[in-house]
């Protein structure tokens, strides 16, 4: 018995899926867009510049992803003010074993201050004409500038 749910255990990991992920565009009054420092131990992308949000969990609605993730992370909440109408794709790479398709969301602070939590070492309001030389996770800069924000 004990062999057999450990077989099904296995193969369940070794099985591939295409994640569904919410990265989150905060910007300010002065259009700087709100950037977090992956941690260093994250397993994708460490110490790496990125969008805050991730990925959804099975039965979540993606906005209810987004604002919790940003929660995790930033340690406020958010109010949805837009989705995307494009979607971005993480092909499986050397940095990231996985698959996911970007639904991008702009979000509003409506309580607290961006602060590092959980995954994040560092969070920073930065202006385009810096985003632009900047190396960012997954597919954060091409979503930045087909987004039209840099």
């Amino acid at each position: 018995m004990k062999d057999s749910i450990l077989k099904i255990i296995l193969k369940l990991i070794r099985q591939k899926y295409v994640y569904a992920s919410s990265p989150v565009i905060i910007q300010n009054s002065k259009r700087e867009i709100l950037l977090g420092l992956r941690s260093k131990t994250m397993h994708a992308y460490a110490s790496t510049w990125g969008l805050p949000g991730g990925m959804t969990e099975y039965g979540e609605k993606l906005n209810e992803a987004a604002k919790r993730e940003i929660k995790e992370e930033l340690g406020v909440d958010i109010k949805i003010i837009k989705v995307s109408n494009k979607f971005y794709e993480n092909l499986p790479s050397k940095e990231s074993k996985f698959h996911s398709v970007d639904i991008v969301q702009y979000g509003k602070i409506i309580r607290g201050i961006p602060k590092p939590k959980d995954e994040t070492q560092e969070v920073r309001w930065f202006k385009a004409s810096e985003i632009r030389k900047m190396n960012l996770a997954y597919s954060h800069k091409d979503i930045l500038k087909g987004e039209g924000l840099i």
